[in-house]
């Protein structure tokens, strides 16, 4: 199942950078889908690349009941962001979503650009399930998960960048 997301940023691309590459944030960002427990590193490499990955203990009571059997009582789960090397005014990368003991996973491109005086962040991907039977409505749970968890990190984005 397709997944995209769209969000502007009223910051510079160098401000949301900036904001992506610090550890705290990513803390903040991933407790703001309901975490009960976070775990964010950052590694930023000499080129200007940098990796931010957030693993997450997150309770399942916010996923469909018909779910939960499969899963338990809390889910953790490992979101990265792995941005390339800055090449002109735009800066991309990928994404990907794991879920631990689950059927599923979400991974795509992510990518930042000049919007007028802000920045426009774009996050486009493919959850998948390889289940029989259950493998549409797999992918279908997680892909409402996962745009609702970038609904709630990218408010928490904002607010920071609004610090």
């Amino acid at each position: 199942m397709k997944i995209t997301h769209q969000h502007r940023f009223a910051a510079s691309i160098d401000q949301v950078v900036a904001m992506l590459q610090d550890q705290d944030f990513q803390r903040a960002r991933a407790e703001s889908t309901g975490a009960v427990s976070v775990d964010a590193d950052v590694d930023v490499r000499s080129n200007g690349a940098f990796t931010a990955v957030a693993r997450r203990l997150v309770p399942t009571g916010s996923i469909p009941a018909e779910m939960r059997s499969f899963l338990g009582k809390e889910l953790t789960i490992t979101y990265t962001e792995a941005w390339e090397a800055p090449d002109g005014d735009e800066r991309v990368g990928t994404f990907a979503v794991d879920v631990a003991g689950a059927p599923g996973h979400v991974a795509g491109a992510v990518s930042l650009r000049p919007a007028g005086d802000g920045t426009e962040f774009l996050a486009t991907g493919d959850a998948v399930a390889n289940v029989p039977f259950v493998g549409a409505m797999i992918e279908q749970a997680v892909a409402r998960t996962v745009e609702r968890a970038f609904v709630a990190e990218l408010a928490a984005a904002d607010a920071w960048l609004a610090r």
